[in-house]
């Protein structure tokens, strides 16, 4: 399966240069004809809301109106996505996420009052980060991926990693990594990484996943060790650490992506209008430095190869939600 996404991904960015032909030329019927709202169903400051500010910034110009960002947090990312998904079919309110609501949280609640499934149409991608596996100096004899799977093998049942909380997107990698190597893990959810990746520093639990951009000031002080890429490839800011498919483990190329949405029923001339404007703004130089400053990468995907990536990404996420056994109610 990783093999078939990452042609997937590449064939998609030859796709998706021929579509971005002038975004003018796409969609008419005066859209927009007032401003366009981008929901991020988190709170303000994490890496949805940056990239989703920086391309509500460049998405101004190219459509002729405003274009701002509104944070709906609650519930994991499912109070604004429901506000998204009941919004009038216009195109004129969009919704920022990425794979904790368009992969997670169906599997992972009993009943959620939209369907991420079909009650949304991508628009396209506006990019990934990395998340990393960390490991725990002072739980380890050295903080090594080889002696994590040795500890973890000669004692199973007892060493525990920690997440930012259950059914959340460093659970599931955990799980991932746990199904691919054949491990028994305790998990110790925390409410969000801070208290977790504290834990980590200091011995409390062995292991966990986090975002690059998190991870980076403790490996870089010591406190914790970067031991792998959740990625299919190494990445630029760590070279010399492998990918975690490079390392044998295959289910591990699970980067946190980052999508526009639009509701449904948004007529087509009007999503065409919106998915070249948003892939003239992935492809700008100036947009792709910023990314780089925040250790993201663009997916350029269109058409049935988006299509088919997101049909993965839900595939992936509800087998490692059934597999872990969370539940949210």
């Amino acid at each position: 399966m990783e093999a078939s996404r990452r042609r997937l991904i590449a064939g998609g960015a030859a796709m998706l240069a021929a579509r971005a032909s002038s975004v003018k030329a796409q969609g008419g019927s005066g859209f927009p004809d007032r401003p366009v709202r981008i929901v991020v169903p988190f709170a303000p400051g994490g890496i949805t809301d940056i990239l989703a500010r920086a391309a509500a910034d460049r998405l101004s110009p190219l459509l002729g109106q405003p274009v701002v960002v509104e944070n709906r947090a609650g519930a994991g990312g499912n109070i604004g996505s429901e506000a998204v998904a009941k919004a009038p079919a216009d195109g004129h309110v969009l919704l920022a996420v990425g794979p904790a609501v368009m992969g997670i949280a169906k599997p992972l609640h009993d009943r959620l009052n939209y369907d991420p499934d079909a009650d949304f149409a991508c628009l396209g991608l506006f990019g990934a980060q990395a998340n990393v596996m960390l490991v725990s100096p002072r739980a380890l004899p050295e903080p090594t991926l080889a002696a994590f799977l040795a500890a973890a093998r000669a004692r199973p049942g007892e060493v525990a990693f920690g997440s930012s909380g259950n059914g959340s997107l460093t659970h599931l990698t955990a799980e991932l990594l746990a199904a691919d190597a054949g491990l028994r893990l305790v998990h110790v959810p925390y409410r969000g990484s801070p208290p977790a990746l504290a834990d980590l520093a200091g011995g409390q639990i062995s292991m966990m996943f986090d975002a690059i951009t998190t991870a980076l000031p403790l490996h870089q002080g010591g406190q914790a060790r970067i031991v792998g890429t959740a990625t299919a490839a190494r990445i630029p800011d760590l070279p010399d650490v492998p990918s975690l498919v490079e390392a044998g483990f295959p289910s591990l190329d699970a980067v946190n992506w980052f999508g526009l949405f639009a509701p449904a029923g948004v007529p087509g001339p009007v999503q065409a209008r919106l998915r070249a404007a948003l892939a003239e703004v992935v492809s700008s130089d100036g947009y792709r430095t910023l990314m780089r400053s925040r250790s993201a990468q663009p997916i350029e995907l269109a058409g049935r190869s988006l299509e088919e990536f997101l049909a993965q990404e839900r595939r992936r996420w509800s087998e490692a939600v059934v597999r872990s056994g969370a539940r949210a109610g």
